[in-house]
This record gives C-alpha cells, sequence and structure tokens, in this order.
C-alpha cells in the first residue's frame, strides 16, 4: 500500500478490484499527489476552502478499463455539482443506480451511503472537476430564498442517494476549464480556485432549476417542429466548417430565434449556438485524435477563420489547447 500521510478522515480513498485482490489495500492520495494504479496514472487534489465549500480536482490518464471503490470523507449532509470537461466515466451508486459522466453531461448529486463504484473506460485522459457544499453552508447563502428545485437533495435523512443529469452549458464549461489552466496559480490561487468553485455551484444550481422549475411549460413542438429541429441539427453536423449563424438557422426553419433556442433545448438539452459549438469541439477533438491534422487544418475544419480564436475556444472547452492536445495525443 502506498501511504501519503494523510487522515482517512481528509482524503479520498482509492481502490482498485486488482488491489483487493491482491491483498494491496487502499490507496491515500494527498492534495495534487502523482499516483498511479493498475491501468490509471494522475493527480487528484481536494481543497477545502473552510467555508463548507470543497474543490475535488482529477486528471487521470486511463490506459485500460478500471473499476474503482471512492470513499469520499464527507459526512452526509451535502449538494455537489460534478462534471467531466475531458473524458467518459459511468458509476453505480449503493442503491443500484447507474449514471454517466461525459463533457456533454454533468450531474447535480448527494450520494450519503457508502458503495459507490467508478468505472473508467481505457484509452482516454479524464479532466474532472467536483465542487461540494455543506447543506448549512449552502442555506446560509441563500437565506429564506432555496429553490424548490432542491427540496430532493435538502432532507436531514442520512441515507439521501439523489442523482440527476444536466447538460453542460458554455458558461460552465468555461469555468471550469480556468480551475485548470495556468491562471489558476501563484500566490492567489486559492483564492482564483474558491471563487471559481462558488461560481461553477451557482450556475450549476441556475441550470437546474431552470430545467426543473414549476413555471410556465415550454410548449411542446409541433410534428413540423420536430422536423425542423431534425434537419436543422443535421445541416449543422454536415457542415461545421461552414459560417452559420442562430439567425440564419431560425429564419431557414420559419421560426423565431427563441423558438428556435427553446426547441434545441427541449431536444437536446442546449441551446442551438451550445450546440452547434459542441458538435464543432467535439469533431476538432476527434482530428486532433488522429495525429494527421495540424491545429490550423482543425480550426479550419470546425469553422474557425483564425488559429487564435481556434486556440482559445478549444481552451475553454477541454481546459487545453489543441497544440497541447495535439502534442499529448503524439507522445
Amino acid at each position: 500500500m502506498q501511504e501519503t500521510g494523510q487522515s482517512a478522515d481528509d482524503a479520498f480513498g482509492m481502490f482498485s478490484d486488482q488491489d483487493r485482490a491482491g491483498g494491496i489495500g487502499e490507496l491515500r492520495l494527498a492534495d495534487g499527489d502523482l499516483f498511479e494504479l493498475p491501468g490509471v496514472t494522475g493527480r487528484l487534489e481536494r481543497i477545502d476552502f473552510g467555508n463548507g465549500i470543497c474543490l475535488h480536482r482529477a486528471e487521470l490518464n486511463v490506459r485500460e478499463d478500471s473499476r474503482f471503490d471512492v470513499q469520499n470523507a464527507l459526512p452526509p449532509g451535502w449538494l455537489a455539482g460534478s462534471v467531466n470537461i475531458l473524458g467518459d466515466l459511468d458509476f453505480d451508486c449503493p442503491d443500484g443506480g447507474k449514471h454517466t459522466m461525459s463533457p456533454e453531461i454533468g450531474l447535480i448529486m448527494r450520494v450519503d451511503r457508502p458503495g459507490t463504484r467508478y468505472f473508467l473506460p481505457g484509452g482516454q485522459v479524464i479532466r474532472h472537476a467536483g465542487v461540494t457544499i455543506e447543506l448549512d453552508a449552502l442555506r446560509a447563502k441563500f437565506g429564506d430564498d432555496l429553490p424548490a428545485a432542491l427540496d430532493p437533495y435538502l432532507s436531514d435523512d442520512q441515507s439521501v442517494i439523489e442523482v440527476r443529469a444536466l447538460g453542460l452549458n458554455n458558461k460552465i464549461r468555461s469555468i471550469v476549464s480556468a480551475m485548470f489552466s495556468a491562471q489558476a496559480t501563484g500566490v492567489g490561487r486559492k483564492f482564483k480556485l474558491e471563487g471559481l468553485s462558488t461560481l461553477f455551484l451557482a450556475e450549476m444550481i441556475d441550470a437546474y432549476c431552470l430545467l426543473h422549475h414549476d413555471g410556465e411549460k415550454t410548449p411542446e413542438p409541433s410534428v413540423l417542429e420536430k422536423t425542423v429541429i431534425e434537419d436543422t441539427i443535421a445541416k449543422i453536423t454536415r457542415d461545421l466548417a461552414g459560417s452559420v449563424s442562430v439567425a440564419q438557422l431560425a429564419d431557414a426553419g420559419g421560426m423565431t430565434e427563441s423558438r428556435l433556442n427553446s426547441l434545441f433545448k427541449h431536444e437536446t438539452g442546449k441551446s442551438c449556438a451550445d450546440f452547434i459549438r459542441s458538435r464543432r469541439m467535439e469533431w476538432a477533438r476527434e482530428l486532433l485524435a488522429s495525429r494527421d491534422f495540424t491545429v490550423k487544418q482543425v480550426a479550419a475544419a470546425v469553422g474557425f477563420n483564425h488559429v487564435s480564436n481556434f486556440s482559445r475556444s478549444y481552451r475553454d472547452w477541454y481546459g487545453e489547447s489543441p497544440a497541447q492536445a495535439l502534442k499529448r495525443n503524439n507522445a
């Protein structure tokens, strides 16, 4: 067993099936330490800001399919936002629920009971951030204005398991990518990360409450509107290098931009602009992973006339520049 000197009460414990079978036991991870387990190398960091909020960051190079039990030290009674801006993973909750995280889907969650098991598919890099807040701290921030949509997470019962998927918008992704950027360093590093963590939670809660609000519902799409959205999605996917605006797409579909965005959110969980950008970034990542194209060629293939604009957009999306991604893929 590798031991970093951190106690069980303030560390994550991760152990794999291979560890158990081999009698290696549990691996303790100190903040930011490099670690290696069968099939996985990376860093995991936990930062407690002393105000009920904790940031958990991980960068993992998953060489082979791996399964891990993850035990955290949080006592029952917390809310978390959890996001991968790079890579995919699945996990099973103690109640048998199965969930997936990807660069498109994040989670609002509370899992009080132990027994969560993660599955990390091999051949990928995972860049993950999660922010937790104790319920007392959450109530203090909202006062008497706690959104009703959060009620399932606020029970005093100490065996709550509540996990809801949430489509990631550009603002949330940009905040998380900033947590991994070189700008989140220096003597003010902890202040910067605390601000980003608070903003991240606020945006996740806003997006979740907007999705689950009890107000006026968006009208269901008609058969014609569904056809228009299907055709629009196909058009976007066919021509990612093209210069197309939301206004042009709405005009071509015979509807307002507002209605087009409402329909896109209904069908995809994203606004039309977010959907276009997500498809472009996904295609850019695939092209870079193929190692057959330069950064300039990839930029043109996903609709960017200037490499600098593409590099900034890609870094905001995945937390690394396309040049860094290309270098990593060629390593």
